[in-house]
């Protein structure tokens, strides 16, 4: 009885009509900007006539893993945690206050399955939780930043064949994942009616040429895909092409890496529309909750179907986070933006700029209705609390700051990254080399990366990065000369990116090896000490580690904190 009386309230609520229960097939292309669209992509272009198109969308931060969780959220990161790609992962269901959209679909009787194609989305992250089957490759290693992922035309067999094989009755809900227009680019073969490319070529051309392969794939995704299925297709974030002396994405939220592809075919959207009132990737969860009868979730994300955003902002912390930097930020009403990087502050018009390389004087008249939506961005704090007064904004609100967002007067004591941006993509060719150099057994060029580190060291010797890759070049010395005693350089070295700050399994997995190879207790020791100053619990994984390289060295006592003089 207590049925039948669910099942009338559910038809009162929704006009007499049960809730519609169609299959939902979510589509995220990584990295890939907007403009990158058009004569190479036929099968996007079809999919657009179609769909209703949002050229106005933006992401949240350029990153995939923060983004991908406000996809399937409709949260900000300020709300779900998750900042950057190196992070904890998101707590179990039962400890956070929000759910993710795949467990809604699984609790709604939907079978649901991802097919992810990069680690840094992996069941780990926490990302995975509410999928029956969640297909991603593990991590093959830290240095291996430019592989383990699965190209385009191999992760699109999976889903097809998982939708080939679902019984008719129960819908589903699938996420597949592409990640070819990330750096590095590689050659393109090309088909009949796409154009190839070839290691020679330009980035852009390389570029191109990957969005292309995503193409060809989306093409025999979306033809195998059942009438009725709603679809939404989104790129999780954009790419720089040097645009600002950026070369990939993450340190800055120009609207070259926070403007952002979205479309949604069926579920009520009209074919061939555009809508261009601001959206955002946070509105895919809400959208989907509605069209699917799911609870709504009090968010930042709005439903597609309704009124568009007044203004929106993005965040990258990436750098702030690894180097010391000042904290990114973009705010936009959607004709006028403001981007903010430690020490610099630019407005821009993007209606006649929109490449935003032409900044305005702050008197102009829109720059006080988005400097004010920053800071009251600035205001929700994402950690707890705060003693201190962090300072007294100019339109008179107090806050308490905590370590969340940084206000405008702190974050001008910071360096720009953009200024900084030199050092940053040296750092970022190192751990392709130490690969290179582990597979040929060659030493030598690891010597000049060192003489490299060790200027940048000087140039930013607050960067805990430039320890950290100091600590993976010195380790692939050791390897592959079989020096022992270059291990304990190594663990030294990462101790040292920890002391900074830098206390993540990315750093702390790779110092106990260093220490149990070298040997060295002292180091070892070092690192218990610092891991209880951060106050931090180690993971499952690092404790498991620790607990073993403490019986192997025979090290018990942690002693007082802090990194002793050497």
């Amino acid at each position: 009885m207590r049925g039948v009386l669910l099942l009338l309230v559910l038809l009162a609520a929704c006009g007499g009509k049960a809730p519609e229960r169609p299959n939902v097939l979510v589509v995220t292309i990584d990295t890939l900007r907007p403009d990158a669209l058009g004569a190479g992509t036929p099968a996007i272009n079809a999919f657009f006539r179609e769909a209703t198109r949002f050229p106005a969308a933006r992401t949240v931060v350029p990153l995939t893993l923060p983004a991908h969780t406000s996809i399937f959220t409709g949260l900000h990161p300020s709300d779900h945690g998750i900042h950057d790609n190196v992070t904890e992962p998101l707590p179990p269901r039962e400890k956070r206050p929000f759910p993710l959209l795949a467990e809604q679909f699984r609790d709604a009787g939907y079978a649901t399955a991802a097919f992810a194609a990069r680690p840094v989305l992996a069941a780990p992250t926490g990302i995975a939780s509410g999928f029956d089957l969640y297909d991603c490759p593990l991590n093959e290693g830290i240095w291996q930043e430019e592989g383990g992922y699965v190209p385009a035309e191999e992760r699109v067999r999976a889903p097809l064949a998982w939708i080939e094989g679902r019984a008719p009755g129960k819908p589903w809900f699938v996420w597949v994942h592409f990640f070819d227009p990330h750096a590095p680019y590689r050659a393109f073969p090309g088909d009949a009616q796409r154009a190839p490319t070839r290691e020679g070529d330009s980035l852009a051309a390389r570029y191109a040429g990957e969005v292309r392969r995503v193409d060809a794939a989306i093409e025999k995704l979306l033809r195998e895909v059942p009438g009725g299925t709603v679809v939404v297709l989104a790129s999780d974030h954009g790419e720089a092409l040097h645009e600002h002396e950026e070369p990939t994405h993450g340190p800055l939220c120009y609207g070259s890496t926070i403007d952002a592809v979205l479309a949604v075919r069926g579920g009520g959207f009209a074919k061939g529309a555009e809508d261009r009132g601001l959206r955002s990737v946070m509105d895919i969860a809400p959208t989907l909750r509605r069209i699917c009868g799911l609870a709504a979730v009090e968010g930042e994300g709005r439903d597609l179907s309704g009124p568009p955003h007044e203004t929106l902002v993005a965040e990258s912390l990436f750098t702030w986070a690894i180097h010391g930097w000042g904290q990114a930020f973009s705010v936009t009403d959607g004709d006028f933006s403001l981007v903010e990087g430690g020490s610099s502050v630019e407005f821009f018009d993007r209606r006649k700029d929109p490449g935003e390389t032409v900044p305005l004087p702050f008197s102009h008249p829109a720059y006080e209705k988005l400097d004010r939506a920053l800071e009251r961005f600035r205001s929700r704090s994402w950690s707890a609390g705060g003693d201190l007064l962090a300072s007294v904004p100019p339109y008179g609100e107090l806050r308490r700051h905590g370590g969340g967002y940084l206000s405008r007067h702190e974050n001008k004591k910071l360096r720009s990254p953009r200024a900084y941006l030199r050092y940053w993509a040296m750092l970022e060719g190192i751990p392709p080399l130490i690969k290179a150099c582990s597979a040929r057994r060659d030493a030598a060029p690891l010597s000049a990366a060192l003489r490299t580190l060790e200027e940048i060291q000087k140039a930013i010797p607050e960067s805990p990065r430039v320890d950290h890759y100091r600590a993976g070049v010195l380790a692939a010395m050791a390897e592959i000369n079989g020096v022992p005693a270059k291990y304990g350089e190594a663990a030294w070295a990462d101790l040292a990116a920890i002391e900074k700050g830098y206390v993540q399994d990315e750093t702390i997995l790779p110092t106990i090896s260093y220490c149990v190879a070298a040997p060295d207790a002292e180091a070892l020791r070092t690192l218990l000490r610092l891991l209880k100053r951060s106050g931090r619990a180690p993971t499952k994984e690092a404790g498991q580690a620790l607990a073993e390289a403490k019986r192997k060295l025979g090290v018990e006592d942690e002693g007082p904190v802090g990194i002793p003089q050497r």
